[in-house]
């Protein structure tokens, strides 16, 4: 049997004609993959919201006594006597330290009779005046030498009482730092007086809750130490500036009376409150992060948009929005793995409260 030899020029024609095939295929399967919809990101959106609300804060603190006094010494010398020890209540008044007084009380008896001298001279000279026997300048002289004498007999009676070192204040002592039989050098801190008639504590808030509170703000106590209950508390003042590293100011909290059993150095935690007012607030999960600053996504026409915001304070789950947005805006809650902005999404709230509508009954 004899075959016909198939000539060059056809085999050349049937490959072309498979290739153009081909490309006519490949070609219609990227224009529909083409045609093909991105898919839309299944997502979750809260609604911005004004509300009215005191934001609240429990921030933790050390009670001190109202007033804290260091007792120290005027005059060097010998500490005769301490009868006071840490926990012993005083008065105004109460002897708190004695100091050696021998060598004061000397100069004092010196300097009486310095003045009782000064006094006769001055006397002596006026009596001899009208006889011409005195000048006026000698009696002048006579009259400084005397108010000096009673000068130096001021200072040494001072001095004097500096040796008997009275309680200044109603109060208790904390801290005893010599004994009895010491030298001591002036000014040497001695004794440590407090006043707990009442209590005080301080806390540091931020910069942004600071400008919010008044004197008339409620405060509310408690003391680790006693358990679970609640005192009332009062904000003695704010201080008038802002710690530049930490952005907080500070605020000093009174408690009076003091509750039974309330000592000075213990842990308390403080709640405070500001005045009502009304807020733009979203989800604080619903605020993300990059280089650029806190946004959100927005959602406009089934779109996701970043929004770059400015956050105030925060409440619990809910975190206020100075700038950014506007009161009843749509913001994306959950959903944010691969989201991307200019992508569509789809809202599984709205999705799902249009089923439900359109669902048969």
């Amino acid at each position: 049997m004899f075959l016909k030899p198939v000539y060059p020029k056809y085999t050349l024609a049937l490959i072309l004609l498979s290739f153009s095939l081909l490309l006519t295929a490949c070609s219609d399967s990227d224009t529909t993959k083409s045609k093909r919809k991105a898919p839309s990101q299944l997502v979750e959106t809260v609604t911005a919201t004004q509300k009215k609300l005191s934001i609240s804060r429990t921030l933790p603190g050390t009670l001190q006594a109202a007033r804290e006094i260091q007792i120290t010494n005027q005059v060097q010398g010998i500490l005769t006597s301490l009868p006071v020890y840490p926990g012993d209540a005083v008065k105004v008044g109460d002897t708190l330290a004695r100091l050696d007084d021998a060598l004061t009380k000397a100069e004092v008896k010196k300097a009486q009779a310095t003045l009782k001298q000064a006094d006769v001279d001055l006397r002596r000279l006026k009596n001899l005046a009208p006889r011409k026997l005195a000048s006026e300048s000698e009696i002048a002289t006579a009259q400084t030498q005397k108010d000096i004498a009673a000068a130096d007999l001021l200072l040494k009676q001072t001095e004097l009482s500096y040796t008997h070192i009275k309680s200044p204040i109603n109060g208790f002592v904390s801290e005893r730092l010599v004994e009895s039989g010491d030298v001591l050098s002036s000014y040497r801190h001695i004794l440590t007086l407090i006043d707990i008639s009442s209590l005080k504590a301080e806390i540091h808030l931020s910069e942004l809750l600071l400008p919010l509170i008044e004197e008339s703000n409620p405060v509310e106590i408690k003391i680790d130490a006693l358990g679970n209950q609640t005192f009332s508390g009062q904000i003695k003042r704010i201080y008038p500036s802002i710690d530049k590293t930490t952005r907080r100011g500070t605020i000093e909290i009174s408690l009076s009376p003091v509750p039974e059993g309330a000592l000075s150095g213990q842990l308390c935690r403080v709640t405070i409150k500001t005045q009502n007012k009304t807020r733009l607030m979203i989800p604080y999960d619903a605020v993300r992060h990059d280089k650029n600053g806190s946004y959100v996504f927005a959602v406009n026409n089934g779109v996701a948009e970043r929004k770059n915001i400015t956050t105030g304070v925060q409440q619990g789950d809910l975190i206020e929005v100075l700038d950014g947005i506007s009161d009843q805006q749509k913001i994306i809650s959950k959903g944010f793995f691969g989201l991307k902005e200019k992508m569509k999404v789809t809202d599984i709230n709205a999705k799902k409260s249009n089923d439900k509508a359109n669902k048969p009954k």
